[in-house]
């Protein structure tokens, strides 16, 4: 019997071993044997402390000293360096005692947990690392001015951000794991029921303009857009992005008004100042014939004075109303094909250029801008005409546009041979009525650069007179860059 349980002992996994009250090792198992690197007849009869890595001796003494009648055994973790790595051997020693309480041996059993124990650092690591990383996603939830709802299909809210709290002056704790009904009163109802459309179609709502009204406080705007998550085990998920635009909306109400009063002043004051044009222009014309031949020498050329004043006045009024009516409820932003878009504008000045004996180059690779096509077709026809008719006596005439991205913009250069701007009011030739020397006396209203950066500028972009070192004018323009409408 002894045999077939030595046999068993030491096919078992597990370290052990006995030794004496003086720590002489009495029995040993393979296991152990392998452990201590020494042969069984080695380990056997030998004292557990010589056995053991000197580093552990005094904390093995220190241990089984403890061993007594009240406290028979205990269980320590033990790491032992190794030349292939530490191994974590769980100890179990147990005091073996007589009849009458005397310790007279001990018994240990050594199980190596060195993969539980790397397992459980990893756990460690790893959860440190997600609450880092929940931490850091949290700072930045947090951070994000837009407030964010995070909710179930029974408009349950889930998680929220700092600023969806603030929103409605309680804390983040108060919000989560309240429904939206609580919050919002009646107003949850249009918030659930776009939610569930959300939800049906499987597709986000991006840009949705909707009223903000919590229970308690003044109503507001938010642009929000709803994103449906794809269903888990705990059911369909949606997180909500709102943006407080009530500052804007009410911007947008103020400018609105503004702009149609500017209208309707532009409108009224036009109309005021045609009548009195007409009276002026049809009793010059009647004059002029009912007196015939009885008009002093000269008077002819007077009464066409009056009547080129007249004509260039109504010019002015005309322009004047173009200006002021570009305004950004007439913006449709899109994709726009810049390099057709200025073949376009080219063909309104083709007989103007043939008669000039001039030349337009235009780019040909295509490249697409964000913007409205019917504006900008008449900022750059305007930039065309303009070269066309400040075109230099002195050389045929040549048009040279240019087109490259930078970043996220579309630079686009209009140049010309022409007379060029005198640098000294090259501040002056964007101004409403501002035309610059030498061009004073080419017939224009002065209305057609400031129309060309107010359009411009509503698309976001910059418009100006760079130097150029050569004879002529080079206008730069830099519109944002967009995708063809024919990309995914």
């Amino acid at each position: 019997m002894p045999e077939l349980l030595n046999s068993i002992l030491d096919t078992h996994p597990d370290i052990i071993f006995r030794y004496d009250a003086g720590l002489k090792m009495t029995y040993a198992n393979q296991a152990a044997s392998d452990f201590f690197q020494q042969p069984k007849d080695v380990v056997i009869g030998n004292n557990l402390l010589e056995l053991s890595e000197p580093i552990h001796r005094d904390d093995i003494k220190t241990q089984l000293d403890t061993i007594g009648p009240d406290r028979r055994a205990f269980t320590i973790t033990q790491p032992i360096a190794r030349p292939n790595g530490t191994l974590h051997i769980q100890w179990t020693n147990i005091g073996v005692f007589d009849d009458h309480d005397e310790l007279i041996g001990y018994q240990s059993l050594g199980r190596n947990i060195t993969r539980e124990v790397q397992l459980q650092d990893q756990l460690k690591q790893q959860t440190k690392e997600l609450e880092n990383l929940r931490y850091e996603l949290r700072t930045v939830f947090d951070a994000v001015p837009a407030t964010i709802w995070y909710k179930d299909d029974k408009n349950n809210i889930l998680r929220v951000n700092q600023a969806a709290a603030d929103s409605l002056g309680m804390t983040v704790e108060e919000l989560e794991g309240t429904n939206t009904y609580d919050v919002f009163g009646e107003s949850a109802r249009d918030y659930h029921e776009d939610d569930l459309k959300v939800f049906r179609s499987g597709v986000a709502e991006r840009g949705i303009i909707e009223p903000f009204e919590p229970a308690e406080g003044e109503q507001g705007w938010v642009q929000t857009d709803k994103i449906p998550l794809t269903d888990g085990e705990n059911g369909p998920r949606i997180l909500v992005v709102a943006t407080d635009i009530t500052a804007l909306k009410e911007q947008e109400a103020i400018l609105k008004s503004i702009n149609k009063n500017l209208d309707d002043f532009a409108s009224l004051t036009s109309h005021d100042l045609q009548a009195p044009l007409r009276k002026i222009g049809i009793t010059a014309e009647l004059m002029q014939l009912e007196m015939g031949d009885k008009l002093p020498e000269g008077a002819d050329a007077y009464f066409a004075d009056i009547a080129q004043g007249v004509g260039r006045m109504r010019m002015l009024i005309k322009s004047f109303l173009k200006f002021m009516r570009a305004s950004p409820e007439n913006v449709e932003l899109g994709s726009v094909d810049l390099t057709a878009l200025l073949r376009n504008a080219a063909e309104d000045e083709t007989d103007s250029l043939e008669q000039a004996d001039g030349v337009l180059r235009l780019p040909e690779t295509p490249i697409y801008v964000r913007g409205d096509a019917a504006l900008l077709t008449q900022v750059f026809a305007n930039l065309i005409n303009n070269a066309i008719k400040y075109r230099s006596e002195e050389r045929p005439i040549v048009i040279d546009i240019t087109a490259a991205t930078e970043k996220q913009n579309c630079v686009i250069n209009v140049c010309d041979n022409g007379a060029g701007i005198d640098p000294s009011f090259a501040g002056q030739v964007f101004d409403l009525f501002g035309r610059a020397k030498p061009h004073m006396e080419v017939e224009g209203s002065g209305v057609g650069l400031a129309l060309c950066r107010r359009i411009i500028t509503l698309h976001g972009g910059t418009i100006d007179l760079i130097p150029k070192d050569r004879p002529g004018s080079c206008f730069q323009i830099k519109l944002f860059r967009a995708r063809s409408t024919t990309d995914g």
